[in-house]
């Protein structure tokens, strides 16, 4: 797999952060507290991508379609006339089973080639393992989704939940297989106000910031601190 040229994350912020962007046909682990941001991320990057010619599939394993498509408005991301446009498709999927991953792998794999989407979001890996049991199967997973990137060649951003007081990430094997890995925390301060971070702490090819940035949450998405 061949990395060198850059697309934009959809955040001015945080292209400049990543040396320009993330990494084309790269896998990114969006990893953090649940309320953190990080579909409303993930979203704009599906979003600008689409504003630009570069369709894209968001996989919704957390939350309904209609909830996402809903939700999203609010920051000014409002998918429904890229749909209407083949720019942008938003499935609605949910595993019970291991015979429903392949499943829902298929249907990812069908949307990306209709649209010929260059973009994935994949919301979550938690949720879209949550009907397995095994590590083995969780792990094998993993594995399937990986080679789906690669054989699509989307850049990809696979978001993972870090529950409170936890220092795991994922599901103990997608931040090996990751070409990245962005964290974004939030906390409550002395004073009791909401203080949010994102860091960067793997991205392969990439001269990236390694310090720890504050950011908002408003009506027009993440305002990153530089």
């Amino acid at each position: 797999m061949i990395m060198s040229e850059r697309i934009s994350t959809g955040n001015p912020e945080l292209d400049i952060l990543l040396d320009g962007g993330f990494l084309r046909n790269s896998m990114i682990l969006l990893a953090g507290n649940p309320g953190a941001g990080k579909t409303i991320l993930s979203s704009n990057f599906i979003y600008q991508g689409a504003l630009n010619d570069e369709p894209g599939v968001y996989a919704c394993f957390a939350e309904t379609r209609k909830r996402l498509i809903t939700d999203m408005k609010k920051f000014g991301i409002d998918y429904e006339p890229l749909i209407r446009r083949r720019k942008v498709e938003v499935l609605d999927l949910s595993i019970g089973s291991e015979t429903e991953v392949q499943s829902a792998l298929n249907q990812i794999f069908e949307a990306i080639t209709t649209l010929r989407a260059k973009r994935l979001v994949v919301d979550s890996i938690a949720a879209m393992a949550m009907g397995l049991e095994t590590e083995f199967e969780k792990r094998h997973l993993i594995r399937l989704l990986y080679r789906l990137i690669l054989k699509t060649g989307c850049t990809t951003l696979a978001i993972t939940d870090i529950p409170w007081n936890s220092t795991k990430i994922g599901e103990s094997i997608e931040e090996f297989v990751a070409d990245g890995i962005m964290l974004m925390e939030h906390n409550y301060d002395d004073t009791d106000n909401l203080k949010r971070k994102l860091r960067i702490t793997k991205m392969r090819g990439t001269n990236h910031s390694r310090k720890t940035h504050r950011y908002t949450i408003n009506e027009q998405g993440l305002q990153i601190e530089m």
